[in-house]
Order: structure tokens, then sequence, then C-alpha cells
């Protein structure tokens, strides 16, 4: 008797697999697609779908999507994979112009060519030995800072001096490996402007003087900064501009006014609520960048100085500064006290590859709390889990008695 293991299921069916006349090896790509990647195809309905391999020649490839980014790896499998496809057989038309016109879909056979078998027919697309794999990774948007920073804006008196290249959006999405939303956010965040085509970085200093105009204006007319009146704002600083020779147009004022608004404030149009958080991280950041690389200010003379660039408008808060600068703690000897300083110190000069990112921190200090520290590390991950595995690979953990972590280094000098 049979062993039942070996024989075929009762609704079993036969198929002839056949290869094609004109097979050639190595013509498709098997993609395995990570769930929000599906989630993406499957929920666009019969919307159009954009995927984009972004980079330069030398740039491994990435894929994006309209909202993410993906690394493509190539994974090689242990069996050789054989992609089918069914069948499909149509009647051969006479040779002439039409012929020109039908679909050579290579699931596609005529009917002359089959042969008398009464079995389905499958056609072998490819032999393969890989498969690509798409992984979610984190955009990589450093090339963004280098690509406009050659040519940062600082207003028009000084473009005939500018020597860089410019960039248009279309120029950024082909070179930059990131999505779409992604590069926007970027541009956002760092307050950058489109101008005659091109989207252009300011010069910090110049930013920092249209601000410091905004604040001292809005003093002047007892604006509030949670109700800026922008076209009464704007006529007024262009009026003094010829006589301060700042070079600072409307436009520009409006720019500052909507990059720093609070994007979660909605008022009626042409009134604007300034965010506390952006105006503050970016006079703090200007101002600790301002000083010789390397030095050093006392937190109590730096904080006395970003408090008074605010104009009364805000109070500065330390926290705001949080992957930016790095607070150090010296004991003077002959009082037995403790100074405190604050150095310029900005996650946007860290390496992209992990472990040289934690060599360079643990350069700085041997020791990083875990409030400290995290700050520097988000932008290589993409969400706090996967932060706390980049942690726990590339430093030592030590849990305080009061609560709390400090990290110091694997590697053993």
């Amino acid at each position: 008797m049979a062993n039942p293991s070996t024989q075929p299921p009762c609704n079993a069916r036969t198929t002839d697999i056949i290869f094609a006349r004109d097979f050639v090896q190595s013509s498709y790509t098997l993609l395995e697609i990570p769930k929000s990647l599906e989630a993406y195809i499957s929920g666009n309905g019969e919307g159009p779908l954009s995927f984009q391999v972004r980079g330069l020649e030398k740039d491994t490839a990435v894929l994006c999507t309209p909202t993410q980014t993906f690394s493509l790896q190539r994974a090689h499998t242990s069996n050789m994979l054989l992609p089918i496809a069914p069948i499909i057989s149509q009647r051969r038309q006479g040779y002439g112009t039409a012929d020109m016109e039908i679909d050579t879909d290579p699931y596609q056979i005529y009917e002359d060519e089959s042969d008398d078998s009464p079995y389905e027919k499958q056609v072998v697309l490819d032999i393969l030995d890989s498969v690509l794999d798409l992984i979610p990774i984190s955009p990589r948007l450093d090339r963004l800072a280098e690509l406009l920073g050659q040519c940062p804006f600082e207003g028009w008196a000084r473009e005939s001096e500018q020597k860089g290249r410019l960039y248009s959006w279309t120029q950024l999405q082909s070179i930059i490996q990131a999505s779409d939303k992604e590069i926007l956010q970027w541009l956002k965040e760092r307050h950058a402007c489109m101008i005659e085509g091109h989207w252009r970085l300011f010069k910090r200093r110049f930013m920092f003087d249209i601000l410091q105009e905004i604040l001292m204006t809005m003093n002047v007319l007892e604006m509030s900064a949670e109700a800026i009146d922008g076209n009464t704002l704007c006529k007024m600083i262009e009026e003094e501009a010829p006589e301060r020779e700042s070079g600072i147009e409307s436009w520009m004022v409006e720019h500052c006014l909507e990059s720093f608004s609070d994007d979660e404030q909605v008022l009626k149009p042409g009134y604007y609520h300034l965010s506390a958080k952006k105006l503050r991280t970016y006079m703090g950041v200007h101002l600790l960048s301002t000083i010789e690389r390397g030095n050093r200010w006392k937190l109590e003379e730096f904080m006395y100085t970003w408090e008074k660039s605010l104009h009364g408008h805000f109070q500065a808060d330390l926290a705001d500064l949080a992957g930016e600068c790095v607070v150090e703690a010296d004991r003077l000897r002959e009082r037995n006290q403790v100074q405190r300083f604050v150095r310029y110190f900005s996650k946007s000069h860290l390496p992209n590859d992990p472990a040289t990112r934690f060599m360079a921190l643990f350069e700085i200090k041997n020791k990083w709390e875990g409030q400290e520290i995290r700050p520097f590390l988000r932008d290589l991950v993409l969400d706090e889990k996967k932060l706390d595995i980049l942690l726990l690979k590339h430093a030592r953990s030590v849990k305080q008695p009061g609560g709390g972590v400090v990290y110091s280094s694997r590697v053993i000098k």
C-alpha cells in the first residue's frame, strides 16, 4: 500500500511548466516589501504610486516613496527561485502594421505555438538566486546641509559675492536620499526659503539680525508674540531699513514670521503667533556658534546674553538646546565650588555612522546621562525603541541610585 503522505491531495491539479522560446535569465528582480510599504500600495486606491531610487552613482541605493525611505539590500537564497505566470493564448493576426500594436506581454503565447497538452500551462519568467529586501531607514539628509551651505542667502547686497551652486527642488529630489516629506521637513526645520526658483538657507547671522529687528519692533509697537500684525510690522521695518542699511525687506520678515510661528496656533490671515521653542532655540544656537570652536561660555553669562537677545518676549530655557550644546562642570579648588560652562556641540556636525558617532561623543565626555545623550542620537533611528537598542549595542549603562541611567563607552582605551 502506498504511503498516504506521498500521495497528491484529491483536489490537486496538473500544470505544465515551460520555458518561453525567448527566455533570458536575470530579466526580473524580486522585491520583499515591509508592511509599511504594503500599506502604502494597498491603501492608495486607484491613485498613482510613486517609487524613486535616489542618490549619486557612488551611493548605496535607496528607494523612496512620497513619505518614507528604504534601503535596498540584496539577500541571496539557498534555493533557486522560479517565478512563473499563467499563459494567455491569443490568435496570431496577419502581418502588417497591426502587428506592431500587439501587446507583447511575456505571459502570452500564440495558439499555433502551443502543443496538444490538456493541462494548464505556466511559463518560467526567470531563474533567481536572490531577492531585494526593502528595509525602512532614517533619511540620509546630511548632504542637504553641505549643498545648501555653499551659497547661503545674506541679502541682495551680497549676492554678487556668492560663488556656490544653487539647487532647485527637482535637483534636490534626485540627489538627496530621502522622501519628499522628509526633505521638506528638514528644510522647514532650518527655515529654508525658495528664492527665485532655488532653495536657500539664510546666513545664520543675517536671519539673527532679522529676528532682532522683529523683536525690537514688536516692543516699539507694543505687540504680543501671540498676535503679531504682519503687515504693520513689515511696513515699519522696511521703512527704517534704508537708515540702518540692513537690507531687510518685507518678504524676508514675512518668511521669518511664518517660519518661526507655532504650527498649532491658527490665527486670522496676516497675523502670527511666534513659537517660543523655535525662536529660543535659534537664538541660543546662534550665540553658541559665534564663539571660537572649542571655547566655552560661563553658563550664567551665556544665559544672560541669550535672555537679552529675546528682548523680554520669552524666557531662555536650556532644555531647548538639547543636542546642540554640552554643559560641563569644573571644580574650583580654592573655593571648593563648581563652575558650569556651556559649549557649542551640534549633532548636525557628528558622523552618521553609529559607531563613529559614539566615539565622538565619548571623546567629549566619558559619561553621559540618559537625557543628555539621547538628543544626539535620535536622527540615527526611526523610533525610541530602536534608540534603546542602539544605546545597548554601543554603550555601557549603569543605573543610578537616585534613578536615571549613565552611559559610558564600551571601547577600552
